[in-house]
């Protein structure tokens, strides 16, 4: 199952318009919902990055893979999570991760790389990665918000942060179960504006804990 129809070339219906605001957040959340449901999910099951990468498609791989040991010692004595790009004249994506990083951290990379794909997202400039001297696709401030936004709606999306908000869970335990780092989850809390109704929760549970 495909949810692009033909590599990168996605249904121009499905790809959102650049938007702003609430109405943009609403948007992504709908169009997480429709890509879950692509991949005949209910907005509750755990989503696998992997999985939904096969499903645009993606190809993932690790620096290892691609170049000469030398360059990968280099290369990860920088900072840098992964990039994307894709060969001239070829429609699927092509992901390389940074192997050291957490996997969590590596889950996040993977579904915001995705996301410019799902998104139409027009690279602002190409250039050579300077740490694999492979050429990367750069974007614009907003795309990169844009982006992280909606890999996050799909991984998290509303109707469960709110379940497991109203569970009392923290965000150390959903993001466990999820896959995903606490700061992921943080952030969805605050995008779905629960973060108030989450201290809270948080704090009652922490109080019953005591015992006071």
């Amino acid at each position: 199952m495909k949810i692009f129809e033909s590599g990168m070339g996605m249904s121009r219906s499905l790809i959102l318009p650049q938007a702003r605001g609430y109405q943009d957040q609403w948007r992504l959340e709908q169009y997480a919902g429709a890509i879950r449901e692509r991949l005949r999910l209910t907005q509750f099951d755990i989503l696998d990055p992997w999985k939904l990468a096969d499903a645009i498609p993606a190809h993932i791989f690790y620096l290892e893979d691609v170049v000469p040991p030398e360059l990968v010692l280099k290369a990860y004595q920088a900072n840098w999570d992964g990039f994307a790009f894709q060969f001239p004249r070829e429609s699927i994506l092509m992901v390389i991760l940074n192997s050291a990083k957490p996997i969590t951290r590596q889950s996040a990379t993977l579904m915001e790389e995705l996301s410019h794909g799902l998104l139409g997202h027009v690279p602002s400039r190409l250039q050579e990665d300077p740490h694999t001297g492979l050429l990367r696709r750069d974007y614009n401030k907003d795309q990169e918000r844009e982006a992280y936004g909606l890999g996050a709606t799909i991984l998290l999306p509303k109707e469960l942060i709110e379940r497991e908000v109203n569970r009392g869970l923290g965000a150390g335990e959903i993001a466990s179960e999820r896959g995903c780092s606490a700061a992921l989850v943080e952030y969805r809390i605050k995008k779905c504006h629960l973060w108030r109704q989450y201290t809270h929760c948080q704090h009652q549970t922490r109080n019953t804990e005591s015992g006071s």
